[in-house]
């Protein structure tokens, strides 16, 4: 947690007024089992029918023997390629894949149906007598009096168990409670530590985790009887078949079982994260309705002295939460908005794995043709940006009642990016290009992760800032989820646009189309970005680029509109604010403080990108006239191998403008959207400089008579290439800002916490 300023308001929010952590971890398991189950089962699955149908191992390494040796001749002929290599028939993968996971899914739901009925048989459970115990059953129904619930509650005693102990579980239309015997035994002893047991699980009955809880476990266990065993088991066979038969594809079966891997433990550690978090929601529930949970806070107290000694296993991996934690998650519910690099890589390493399939799908469903169109990247874009963002706004909204700053931007882009990069080993057409050695040069490969890498951590740096100028608007709003939906909605239509691109720039072969004049003199890795970018943001229709330029910029800005417009609405509504939002009553300058509009100066930015752009385009001028007089070595070396070296120039020149004005807003709230449109400010005059200064070199040192000089300014070249020029440098500012602002605030924020944590130990 972030240290937060003296004198600031400092406001606890409340637990359930916002969507709760457990349902967006939930949503995360989800994903990710439906993934693994349609990966390798469809695989499974289809493998099986192949052999059942008289096939046999040779017959595949045969075909991709066959393919490696004649596709670069039968490439841009499929019917002839068919000829040449017959293909195995393995079976409509799709519809196996479906098959199999709708297969698996019914027999969750049979399994969650029947698991109550065998839980109360197998503990020998029995129902509450209804003599002998009237005070216990007087204080159970105050007890769900208090928790409001509207659903019958049965009461079951678990006779064998000393311990004092409860436990919610159930299925709809049939909610149990046990009761322990030593909880029955509390009552007498200690009736307020009974009472905080039993409202904790009333409280998992209220939060409708339940079922929740229920299908986690099934899933996990499922996942490990139905997807980890057969991967331990098939993985080596794949990798010994793969060296003996086939060696070109040893690789991909590496990089495919390493991409299971990292699925089977996003499985495991998201289904413990999702029972730690229920838990955690119920003591939240307890404190609402006991005014703190003075009883709950001690048994947990009584319990942390008890777990100290007990570090046999990781606190990831345990489905419940230490008691330090709990008490922690009492006293401050900050911790329970939290989203971070775990809950993001997860979520795009699933999508990542299944893009190319989810794709296919929405493109023979529209009957798209273009391969980067957009449309094609609606649905993975809504399955990563929608659980990513909202998670983001999640945490930033939360942060913000606090009046603090959400700390994992940073880190969750880089797990972001990490899980789309991971996801790619496991993608069966990269895969298959690898297994047939037409896949693209390592340089290639790694400049095309880059590329994804860069689109996963720009996306969450977006969404975060986003969150954070319009959480003002959506504190004050009477409807706060509808605006959330809605940045939600906007993140997913840019998310969807540049993994269109992106994904479309990994086909194996997309290097191999000739570049064009300059691109072509550069180095490969270089030359394959260089024509990304412009098949991306070049050759596209200049009105769209402008579009997708005006909204990635202008819906942040727009923020401060957003809080005019709601201070007005809210001057005829005194209830309407945050006050909804936090557990405890703030001053009227608290909450004025909360709705406060965010320090945003896009015009002076841009005013000062603009100020030192032509400060840097003076300098190069300068520095062209001392070369042309004094020493011309460099420019003269470095104009015979680059002819346009003046662009690159102009750009790394917009970039430096771009991190000096981010240092000089510094103090302010979001220094790198100040940065970024610093950069946009200096392509006003830097690259006019830059090429005209060319000219001005050229002229002075060999005569107006060479094929350099040009006596009067080229303004058709160079108005036409500024566009070019910018767009390169706000590219790389989107990337390179925002991550340099991040590490910035991690090396100035740890002294800040290293001297709170030495005064608190101290005092």
């Amino acid at each position: 947690m972030s240290a937060v300023p003296a004198g600031a308001a400092v406001g606890m929010p409340h637990p359930f007024r916002m969507p709760s952590g457990t349902s967006l971890r939930f949503a995360l398991l989800i994903l990710s089992m439906s993934t693994a189950m349609a990966t390798t089962l469809g695989g499974l699955v289809g493998m099986a029918a192949y052999l059942g149908l008289g096939g046999d191992i040779g017959g595949i390494t045969e075909t991709m023997t066959c393919a490696a040796a004649n596709l670069p001749g039968a490439a841009t002929d499929p019917g002839k390629f068919a000829r040449i290599c017959p293909q195995p028939n393995l079976g409509d993968q799709t519809a196996l894949g479906l098959a199999a996971l709708g297969a698996l899914w019914l027999a969750v739901g049979i399994v969650y149906w029947l698991l109550p009925a065998y839980r109360i048989r197998r503990r020998r459970l029995r129902p509450l007598p209804t003599t002998g115990l009237a005070d216990v059953r007087r204080t159970l129904d105050e007890m769900v009096a208090v928790a409001g619930l509207r659903c019958r509650v049965r009461f079951v005693v678990d006779w064998r168990d000393r311990a004092p102990s409860g436990l919610a579980f159930g299925r709809v239309g049939r909610r149990h409670v046990m009761l322990s015997t030593g909880l029955l035994q509390l009552h007498r002893q200690d009736p307020e530590a009974f009472r905080a047991i039993v409202l904790h699980e009333l409280a998992h009955l209220r939060n409708r985790d339940v079922d929740i809880a229920f299908l986690t476990i099934i899933c996990y266990r499922l996942f490990v009887v139905a997807v980890a065993i057969p991967i331990a088991v098939t993985a080596p066979y794949a990798l010994l078949v793969a060296w003996l038969l086939l060696p070109s594809s040893l690789l991909f079966q590496l990089q495919f079982t390493l991409a299971m891997c990292a699925l089977a433990a996003t499985v495991a550690l998201t289904s413990t994260a999702v029972l730690r978090s229920r838990e955690l929601y119920a003591d939240a529930r307890v404190a609402v309705w006991t005014g703190g949970a003075p009883s709950l806070r001690r048994l947990l107290a009584a319990q942390c002295d008890r777990e100290r000694t007990d570090r046999r296993r990781s606190p990831f991996l345990r489905p419940h939460p230490p008691a330090a934690k709990r008490l922690a998650a009492l006293s401050d519910p900050r911790l329970l908005f939290a989203f971070g690099p775990r809950e993001a890589f997860g979520l795009a390493l699933t999508c990542s794995l299944v893009y190319q399939q989810m794709s296919q799908w929405a493109e023979e469903a529209a009957r798209l043709t273009d391969q980067g169109s957009p449309l094609s990247a609606v649905v993975p874009s809504v399955v990563l940006g929608g659980g990513v963002a909202m998670g983001i706004w999640h945490a930033v909204l939360a942060a913000r009642l606090s009046r603090g700053r959400w700390e994992a931007a940073h880190r969750t882009g880089l797990a972001t990016a990490a899980g789309l990069i991971v996801g790619t080993f496991g993608d069966k057409m990269h895969g298959t290009a690898l297994a047939l050695g037409v896949a693209d040069a390592l340089p290639i490969q790694l400049s095309w992760w880059l590329i994804l890498g860069a689109v996963g951590y720009g996306f969450v740096r977006w969404n975060a800032a986003t969150a954070r100028v319009w959480a003002p608007v959506v504190l004050a709003s009477r409807r706060p989820l509808l605006l959330v939906v809605g940045g939600c909605a906007v993140g997913v239509a840019l998310l969807s646009i540049c993994l269109g691109h992106a994904y479309a720039a990994g086909a194996p072969g997309f290097q191999l189309v000739p570049l064009p004049h300059p691109l072509n003199l550069l180095p490969t890795p270089l030359d394959y970005l260089g024509f990304v970018f412009s098949t991306a943001f070049v050759l596209t229709p200049p009105q769209w680029v402008i579009t997708l330029a005006v909204v990635a910029a202008g819906f942040p800005l727009a923020a401060r509109l957003g809080v005019r417009l709601s201070g007005r609405r809210r001057a005829g509504a005194s209830t309407a604010g945050p006050e909804r939002f936090l557990l405890q009553a703030v001053s009227a300058e608290d909450s004025a403080a909360l709705l406060a509009p965010p320090q945003l100066r896009p015009l002076k930015a841009l005013v000062q990108g603009a100020v030192f752009g032509a400060a840097a385009g003076l300098g190069l001028w300068l520095w062209h006239l001392f070369c042309a007089l004094v020493f011309p070595g460099p420019i003269e070396r470095v104009g015979a191998v680059f002819s346009f070296y003046q662009i690159a120039l102009a750009t790394l020149l917009q970039l430096a403008v771009g991190f000096v004005v981010a240092w000089r807003h510094a103090r302010g709230e979001l220094r790198a959207l100040h940065g970024i449109l610093g950069v946009l400010g200096a392509g006003l005059l830097l690259p006019l400089a830059a090429i005209t200064a060319r000219n001005h070199f050229a002229c002075v040192r060999w005569g107006t008579g060479h094929a350099a000089c040009r006596v009067a300014p080229d303004v058709a070249f160079a108005v036409s290439a500024t566009p070019t020029v910018t767009a390169w440098a706000a590219a790389l500012a989107l990337l390179f800002i925002p991550a340099w602002t991040a590490c910035r605030d991690s090396r100035l924020r740890r002294p800040v916490i290293v001297r709170l944590v030495t005064s608190e130990a101290g005092r």
